[in-house]
């Protein structure tokens, strides 16, 4: 009896030991997989400017993206991997970096406003977008290829003056747009701006020595989409004389989220006067 009883006992101590074997390995294998998911690495694609498909960017070696949880406390990331065809970058999230809920990204790092803001930049250059413009992406499904995607639409502005341009504005009077400054961003089933208070309602583009608007030149501005009921272009030359054209389709102008809408300035004769 003793030794069927010991038999027993055996019995139900090797079954405990598996069980707590197998519950210490889980427990490991779920430490190791948070560590990795908290240290993983992402691959970054953008969309291309029609939906279809991603786009090649020309990422600069030293570009950062920023990224943030539901903290909203953002970090900053280097790009670690640049594929040879610049189809995608990868980054690697620092050693530490906890995930709350959502994820969040924007590139490039210097369109995030901070609390889980964006920044619309009201001071542009005129080139390299839209393949430079803010775009968004976030992780939640454990899917760690994001293709980011526009938050803006793109105005490509054909200019063709024999004026030395010192600066050229887009600019609203829209009660209900804003082209530029800070957002907020909700993003199903794609990224929607919503304009904080200190939004801006005009996009300036200065410093164009680099453009020889005498041939015909392109300016690429992008801005928040919306239906705009007011659109100003205003041009203001180096000795400070300024044309201004204000423009209108139907009843308004619509500039849609990673289309690039297209405006004709200076084809015709007598098209811009300077005053």
């Amino acid at each position: 009896m003793h030794s069927q009883t010991m038999k027993v006992l055996t019995h139900i101590y090797c079954k405990m030991k598996k069980i707590i074997i197998s519950l210490v390995a889980f427990v490991a294998m779920s430490a190791l997989m948070v560590s990795c998911h908290n240290n993983s690495m992402y691959k970054l694609s953008v969309e291309a400017v029609d939906g279809k498909g991603t786009a090649p960017v020309m990422w600069p070696a030293a570009a950062t993206v920023a990224t943030w949880d539901d903290a909203m406390n953002p970090v900053e990331v280097k790009l670690s991997g640049i594929a040879p065809d610049s189809s995608y970058a990868s980054i690697v999230m620092p050693d530490g970096t906890t995930t709350q809920g959502v994820r969040r990204f924007v590139y490039p790092a210097t369109a995030c406003a901070g609390e889980g803001k964006v920044m619309v930049a009201t001071v542009q250059s005129g080139m390299g977008c839209p393949a430079t413009m803010p775009c968004y992406a976030e992780y939640a499904d454990g899917n760690a290829d994001l293709v980011f995607k526009s938050l803006c639409g793109v105005v490509r502005l054909n200019l063709t003056t024999a004026e030395k341009l010192a600066s050229v504005q887009i600019s609203t009077e829209d009660s209900a747009n804003f082209l530029a400054g800070r957002f907020s961003v909700d993003n199903y089933p794609f990224p929607v701006l919503k304009a904080e208070a200190d939004a801006s309602k005009c996009v300036r583009c200065e410093e164009l020595t680099a453009f020889d608007f005498s041939q015909g030149a392109e300016l690429y501005l992008y801005v928040a989409p919306g239906c705009y009921d007011t659109f100003t272009v205003t041009l203001a030359t180096e000795d400070g004389r300024t044309c201004v054209k204000n423009l209108k389709e139907d009843k308004y102008i619509v500039v849609d989220r990673n289309v690039v809408c297209s405006i004709n300035l200076g084809q015709n004769e007598g098209d811009l006067v300077f005053e």
